[in-house]
């Protein structure tokens, strides 16, 4: 069970660096980093020195960092869909379907319009126009949704399985502004046309609109017939122990 001592994948894997600390005669530390053939390269720097230096049209990192410019924590990360929160700002991109149920804080349009494909809810092809709210359309970036000084509240309903109807409310600034469906984007649906969508998660799970109507299938069957089935069974119980 040990492993093998040459392999193909290992072969085109960068080989591993050692990081030893050594003193100078300052007695200061620095890192010096030591190649695994004991050459010695010159020295990383340290982490709270490094800056990001991603390309923004990089398919690779438009998740991370997206259209944050600085490229500075905090910063956007994939996630599965399963550690997904109540509260927890996302960043949904074009061509990507919803997690959960969201409430739209800022989108990549100039006057914050989201198009949207429902046709997974309600079979509709043409596409849908969604708002983000008035009072949250200052959050386009990370740094934004991280910052203390733009905090709100969230009021919420239980969770209702109509698909048309949502009663909610954001305090900010001590201001109430009122929330419906027209600000929300509902799990199933896909983004379209639209660079990003930045929002806040509602419902999650089973909690969603799309799971709380997708029920059991309902009998079709008659009340006759639910009548009839256990006399039937009863009877031809009896007639064999008759016999």
């Amino acid at each position: 069970m040990s492993n093998k001592s040459r392999t193909f994948v290992r072969g085109l894997l960068p080989k591993k660096r050692k990081s030893d600390k050594v003193k100078d005669s300052n007695d200061s530390e620095k890192l010096q980093v030591v190649t695994s053939h004991g050459e010695e390269v010159a020295p990383l720097p340290h982490e709270a020195d490094t800056e990001f230096d991603y390309d923004e049209d990089d398919e690779n990192h438009q998740h991370l960092f997206g259209h944050h410019k600085s490229h500075t924590k905090p910063h956007w990360k994939k996630t599965l869909w399963e550690d997904v929160r109540v509260g927890d700002f996302v960043k949904i991109m074009d061509d990507e379907s919803f997690p959960a149920d969201i409430l739209i804080c800022a989108t990549s349009e100039d006057e914050n319009v989201a198009f949207v494909e429902t046709k997974n809810l309600d079979g509709e092809t043409n596409l849908k126009s969604r708002n983000a709210v008035p009072a949250l359309t200052h959050l386009r970036t990370a740094a934004d949704c991280a910052n203390k000084l733009n905090t709100f509240r969230i009021d919420c309903d239980r969770p209702d399985p109509n698909m048309y109807r949502l009663n909610a409310a954001v305090l900010a600034n001590e201001e109430r502004f009122p929330v419906d469906m027209q600000t929300t984007l509902l799990r199933g649906t896909v983004l379209r046309n639209t660079g990003w969508v930045i929002g806040v998660v509602l419902y999650t799970g089973v909690d969603t609109k799309i799971v709380l109507n997708s029920g059991g299938t309902p009998s079709k069957r008659s009340k006759v017939e639910r009548l009839m089935n256990p006399q039937v069974y009863v009877l031809s119980k009896w007639v064999r122990s008759c016999n």
